[in-house]
């Protein structure tokens, strides 16, 4: 699939970028120090800068907060890109209760006490801000009290190729670093790819996940078993760039 994308035979793939001096581009690569121990490991802690935060309440972005997206799925907040690490979106095969069941693979504020969300609680919505689907209205406080992270959504991943439909094949072809460890490069890894938080509007039991095979966006069954990929919201402030 890589070869599709451009790649030869044993070719090395580089994801992201080290970026531009003052400047924050989709795909630019940070180190951050998540577990609080003063060492910014660019073996565990590599994050990818994706796009501004997005207010899933107002629907609008926040430019105060940059969104970075881990390098690898976890398993119960570990690293792990394994069948192990696959998980359900939802205890129910709805898609109106959001990601309750693939929540509990994401870091906790203990195993990564130096970084927490904006709000730990948010608005579950569509890939068109719509507030249900067909199953049900959505929750407008979903929680994620207790983790450092959370799901990405469609509208955060859209603002990497802002020409294309998330959906459409090789959307991510140029965004890249959104499949490290996935069966993008080598067939072994994890399932599909990982969950996005966001459910699929005129499903009542489907939700996107990024889709590492055809390098876009797809749509899966919330009982289905896919990975999910942590995302931190960092004050622009705080990051050097």
């Amino acid at each position: 699939h890589c070869y599709i994308a451009g790649y030869g035979n044993g070719e090395v793939i580089e994801y992201g970028s080290l970026g531009t001096s003052g400047t924050l581009t989709p795909g630019d690569a940070f180190d951050c120090d998540v577990n609080g121990d003063g060492k910014y490991d660019s073996t565990t802690e590599r994050f990818y800068y994706i796009s501004d935060l997005y207010n899933t309440t107002s629907k609008t972005s926040d430019s105060n907060y940059a969104v970075l997206i881990y390098y690898s799925n976890t398993n119960k907040g570990v690293a792990d890109n394994t069948t192990a690490a696959a998980i359900k979106y939802s205890s129910i095969n709805y898609n109106y209760y959001g990601p309750d069941t693939a929540k509990t693979n994401l870091p906790t504020t203990t195993q990564w006490s130096n970084v927490k969300l904006s709000n730990t609680s948010r608005a579950i919505i569509t890939q068109n801000d719509g507030t249900a689907t067909s199953s049900g209205t959505l929750p407008t406080a979903f929680s994620y009290s207790g983790y450092a992270a959370r799901l990405i959504t469609y509208q955060e991943i859209a603002f990497c190729n802002k020409n294309s439909t998330p959906t459409a094949t090789s959307f991510l072809n140029n965004c890249n670093y959104l499949m490290e460890n996935l069966p993008y490069s080598q067939s072994s890894t994890v399932r599909n790819g990982y969950w996005l938080e966001t459910p699929v509007s005129n499903g009542s039991r489907t939700a996107y996940h990024v889709y590492g095979f055809y390098r876009n966006v797809g749509s899966s069954n919330t009982s289905s078993t896919i990975g999910v990929r942590p995302v931190i919201e960092v004050l622009k402030t705080d990051i050097s760039y």
